[in-house]
């Protein structure tokens, strides 16, 4: 007998102070980056968010990986660019 019931993967929601002391963000430089669309958006859950681990996580891969083909193509030392639009990693 088939089923067609999909297997879930399990995910764990992060709340806003987790996601913080993961990233080094301060809150508002954490909303400023969710509302310029560079850091993943919350999921609403009532009257409050949470962030979906494995995206955070993703997240900060993509910037190790920034990190580190930006030192193998000459990368700008300090890990700013100052012609980006995007404001600092940590305020």
């Amino acid at each position: 007998m088939t089923s067609n019931v999909q297997q879930l993967t399990p995910r764990r929601l992060l709340r806003r102070g987790e996601v913080q002391d993961r990233v080094g963000l301060s809150k508002s430089t954490l909303y400023l980056r969710i509302s310029s669309g560079s850091f993943p958006r919350p999921v609403t859950l009532g009257s409050s968010v949470r962030w979906v681990e494995s995206e955070v996580e993703a997240w900060i891969s993509e910037r190790v990986s920034e990190r580190d083909h930006g030192n193998e193509t000459g990368g700008t030392p300090g890990g700013t660019d100052p012609t980006s639009s995007e404001p600092p990693l940590a305020a």
